[in-house]
């Protein structure tokens, strides 16, 4: 279990952990994304106090994993996180994902899609993911949750894109999607910071993190440019939102990078336990 969850039980708890070992959806030859919920636990218990505001342990608990070890088929992988999703699902409460690879965003908020009328996605990523591959996974998810109305494309926030293939920019621009690259982020973070805080101002959000974004060398597919963790942590602490909750994606083992995934968790619980 998560070092700092605590509750006795889902109903007295205000964040609910859910570990998604999912790896079905990456194309990378390196698979052990389904490692990634054990590794950010077992990590917590390095990670103490909250440097940005205070957590209450006893207000987190934490689910465990859903079970996807013998599901061979994506379609069914969905399928079943979607359900599980849906029973632990309280409109009260707010959600941590751990994987797992980023197409676990997709049926997340596809299920999200089902109790909230209209919400944003700020998505921390160097890649923005909206690949018109013929199938979804890790690469495409984005794009087929546009493509079936679940996002509206003005309600998508992506921070740190470094990475795009030619057919994604085209998409980007045709869906007028608002994205920074790292380099915007590095020369501008106090503008784009407040740029975002005023875009998301008073709304609904769900947070995506695929731990590449930062150029520490912790995400999969490594990309030589970057934001650092100051960055993120300087535009998230700047919001005034409705936060749904967040997951977290595609972490490479190494203690540094588990410590990092560790601490974005219960820092971005201290913040956001703030700003309510």
């Amino acid at each position: 279990m998560f070092a700092h969850a605590q509750a006795k039980n889902k109903k007295d708890a205000r964040w609910i952990i859910l570990g998604i070992p999912q790896e079905l959806g990456s194309l990378s030859k390196v698979k052990n994304y389904s490692e990634g919920p054990e590794i950010i636990r077992d990590a917590s218990y390095r990670i103490f106090d909250t440097i940005f505001g205070d957590i209450n342990p006893e207000f987190i608990y934490d689910c465990g994993d859903i079970e996807l070890e013998d599901i061979k088929s994506l379609e069914e992988s969905y399928s079943i996180i979607k359900q599980e999703i849906r029973n632990i699902y309280d409109l009260n409460k707010k959600y941590i994902f751990l994987g797992g690879d980023h197409s676990i965003t997709y049926p997340i908020i596809k299920v999200l899609n089902d109790f909230h009328d209209e919400f944003y996605l700020l998505y921390f990523d160097a890649h923005p993911d909206c690949h018109p591959d013929p199938y979804i996974n890790y690469q495409s998810f984005v794009y087929y949750l546009i493509k079936e109305k679940i996002l509206n494309p003005e309600n998508v926030v992506m921070v740190g894109i470094s990475n795009l293939s030619f057919e994604e920019k085209k998409i980007l621009d045709k869906y007028k999607i608002t994205y920074y690259t790292p380099y915007d982020i590095w020369d501008r973070i106090e503008d784009i910071s407040s740029e975002i805080s005023d875009i998301l101002d008073n709304k609904k959000v769900y947070l995506s993190i695929d731990i590449d974004v930062f150029d520490c060398g912790c995400g999969h597919w490594l990309e030589p440019f970057g934001i650092r963790p100051y960055h993120y942590f300087k535009i998230i602490r700047n919001l005034k939102v409705d936060l749904i909750g967040f997951d977290l994606v595609e972490l490479y083992p190494n203690e540094f990078c588990e410590n990092l995934a560790a601490k974005l968790i219960v820092e971005n619980i201290s913040i956001f336990d703030k700003q309510n």
